[in-house]
């Protein structure tokens, strides 16, 4: 009599190289999505420099050029285009983690399913007089359990708190710079 059952053993494995070949699938497909967002974001900020030595070009006299530099020192819309860009990189942090966090917690269940069969079936085979095992081994079975749900709830309050504090930094840079926008204004415009 043997207590593993080799292709329940088999199946265990192949789900396991299932989820791993997930698991890969969801990151390539994130760092894929990521160079795009930067090779997008290259490519404007190329097109906005090229746009900026066109405008220089066209100058013709220090009016001219003392409000082009003016428009070049525009700190909010540089911020703002920062906030968004990183806005972007987080969701798509945020969004694969938990893509990622569902596919291990789906497979730890399966896992644990699994487990809870084998001590059944040990357990119904154990000789006489192991009971308190058994029970001890089913109850250090239940802990684990316990203490995987436990992990996984602190890890997405983490989650939650950091989305928080990045949302309320980008909040604040914003307003930040939103402020010093006229502040700059004043100063150019004195300068004139």
């Amino acid at each position: 009599m043997t207590f593993f059952n080799l292709e329940k053993l088999q199946d265990a494995q192949k789900a396991n190289l299932d989820l791993l070949q997930q698991i890969s699938g969801k990151i390539f497909a994130s760092v894929e999505q990521l160079t795009q967002l930067q090779i997008k974001t290259l490519k404007a900020s190329t097109e906005e420099q090229f746009d900026g030595f066109r405008k220089l070009l066209a100058v013709r006299d220090p009016q001219g050029f003392a409000e082009l530099q003016a428009s070049f020192t525009q700190p909010n819309v540089q911020a703002e285009r920062l906030a968004e860009f990183n806005r972007q990189v987080q969701a798509l942090i945020v969004g694969t983690q938990s893509e990622i966090a569902k596919l291990a917690t789906h497979q730890v269940e399966v896992g644990t399913k699994q487990v809870q069969e084998f001590v059944e079936v040990i357990s119904k085979n154990a000789p006489a007089g192991s009971e308190p095992v058994v029970a001890a081994f089913k109850s250090s079975l239940a802990n684990a359990g316990t203490v995987f749900e436990s992990a996984q709830k602190a890890v997405k309050q983490a989650a939650d708190v950091a989305q928080s504090s990045f949302d309320a930094a980008t909040a604040t840079a914003t307003a930040a710079t939103g402020k010093a926008a006229p502040e700059t204004g004043k100063a150019t415009s004195g300068n004139k």
